[in-house]
């Protein structure tokens, strides 16, 4: 098994799509674009971006579940040194830093980042990379 795709349910399908293309630098899939959804590469796993208005196409309604943080997606960098410069362009294209970078007890130099919707991610490297 190996993870293919993570949607996220948007409220602005285009401008969440945007910022991971101008702040992680990923590649929009053109032939996959919609009003109600975009797609972008991101390494060998797909990220997409969906309408709210997929939770009933998905029976994802709503349902008073525990609300906040409830994922946390990580985008390998490749080295240390690359994770600052990651941190200044995503914050540059509207990301809010939460965690500036640290030394993880995994083995992971890494900072904790949300996009303008609020979805939380890590920029890491590996330490010694």
């Amino acid at each position: 098994m190996r993870l293919t795709y993570q949607t996220f349910l948007a409220h602005d399908v285009a401008s969440l799509a945007q910022f991971y293309i101008d702040g992680l630098g990923l590649e929009e899939v053109e032939a996959s674009r919609d009003h109600r959804y975009r797609e972008v590469k991101a390494g060998g796993c797909m990220i997409g971006f969906a309408h709210e208005g997929a939770r009933a196409m998905t029976n994802l309604e709503e349902d008073g579940a525990p609300s906040g943080t409830r994922s946390l997606v990580t985008f390998d960098v490749g080295d240390t040194a690359a994770v600052q410069p990651a941190i200044d362009r995503a914050v540059a294209a509207g990301a809010t830093l939460v965690k500036p970078p640290y030394d993880s007890f995994f083995g992971q130099h890494q900072a904790v980042l949300k996009d303008p919707e609020g979805n939380a991610f890590r920029l890491s490297a590996a330490i010694g990379s």
